[in-house]
């Protein structure tokens, strides 16, 4: 017979024991990469027409799944027509757990339409959204399984017919679910899973931040320990709002946008799934999954910021970049004329770096040299 002693103790340190406690959970390169190869599938025919309205039909299965609620009265999706075309936002709320900050939102988003079928050849669009949306999702995932949600609320958007001109956030910003003056901060990304030009394997370009400077500390925090080389640059060297961040910012709402820029197979029936880097897709999303944590609990968020006042290691980012396509200028095959010019601005870029400081008047032609470049090299 045991003594009593043997079955008590036992007992009572497993009482005394307290329980392990709950991980926040982690973005999964498996999760990402199966999303991305659903999204770019052949069944949903390049997200657009009838395969688009498919693949709005996942998004929302995928939101209910989650156990979100739906952000449009009762719905999911919001449909519209513009430009005689119509078109289906999707769309989540996780509301935030304090009710003190119930009017202070935050979007993060991602376009799912691409470009359908053209001269008989599905577009997949695999980079061009799927990595994005699929980042989306992963994001959403980690907040509702991790023990501490944010405490003002997220709505994660999918928009719609973003390859038509951002005819998709327009709509939305002109009939928001929540008010647009709640609106405090902005979040989406565009291509996560390649690299500018097919040669800066390891950049994460993240524009925006001209107008919320204060946040640049969050995403280099966030970067922290992750294979990726962050390049926080201004909006502005796109020249044309070139994603869903356009509407937004013409309404001053502060906003990022993330991106690896754009690819050799953008736009072409080349952007398949087999050949996304899910392990830069995969840091990439746990840098915003980060960043979200962080923004969705801090006490206040920036306000919109128009003076656009010059920072050094923009300069350094844009230096890196032009540096890295001169060491690729045979197989870029740029022209004598450009490759002077952009040797002669990284002379100019290593000086400031060494001064330390950047003046608006230097930005300005640091910035009219990368949009040269972004539209005669790349």
């Amino acid at each position: 017979m045991l003594c009593p002693l043997t079955i008590v103790l036992p007992a009572l340190i497993w009482l005394s024991t307290p329980p392990e406690p709950t991980l926040a959970a982690s973005p999964e390169l498996a999760r990402l990469r199966e999303d991305v190869f659903h999204l770019a599938s052949p069944d949903f025919e390049g997200r657009r027409g009838e395969g688009g309205r498919a693949a709005g039909d996942f998004l929302i299965d995928r939101l209910q799944g989650l156990g979100l609620e739906p952000a449009f009265e009762g719905r999911f999706d919001q449909e519209f027509t513009a430009g005689g075309l119509i078109g289906r936002n999707i769309a989540a709320r996780l509301p935030g757990t304090d009710p003190e900050r119930s009017g202070s939102w935050l979007i993060l988003s991602a376009h799912y339409d691409h470009l359908g079928i053209r001269g008989g050849q599905v577009y997949p669009g695999a980079d061009d959204n799927a990595t994005a949306v699929a980042m989306v999702l992963e994001v959403a995932r980690c907040l509702l399984a991790g023990p501490d949600r944010p405490s003002r609320g997220i709505l994660f958007v999918f928009f719609d017919l973003e390859e038509e001109g951002l005819l998709g956030s327009q709509h939305f910003v002109r009939e928001p679910p929540v008010p647009l003056e709640q609106i405090d901060l902005f979040l989406t990304a565009d291509m996560l899973g390649r690299s500018l030009a097919g040669i800066c394997e390891d950049m994460l370009f993240v524009m925006g931040s001209e107008h919320s400077p204060e946040v640049r500390p969050w995403i280099t925090e966030a970067a922290a320990g992750l294979p990726l080389d962050v390049g926080i640059v201004g909006a502005d060297l796109l020249v044309i709002d070139r994603s869903d961040y356009g509407p937004f910012r013409w309404n001053e709402v502060p906003f990022l946008f993330f991106s690896t820029g754009e690819n050799p197979v953008y736009h072409t029936p080349d952007d398949v799934p087999e050949t996304i880097d899910y392990s830069k897709l995969t840091a990439a999303t746990t840098l915003i999954e980060r960043f979200v944590r962080r923004a969705g609990s801090v006490t206040s968020l920036p306000e919109w910021d128009a003076e656009r006042t010059p920072w050094i290691e923009e300069a350094e980012a844009i230096g890196q970049v032009l540096r890295k396509l001169l060491e690729h200028k045979e197989e870029l095959r740029i022209p004598g004329p450009q490759r002077l010019m952009m040797q002669g601005m990284v002379g100019r870029i290593e000086q400031w770096v060494e001064d330390g400081s950047l003046t608006a008047s230097q930005r300005s032609s640091m910035v009219r040299i990368a949009q040269i470049v972004l539209f005669t090299v790349l």
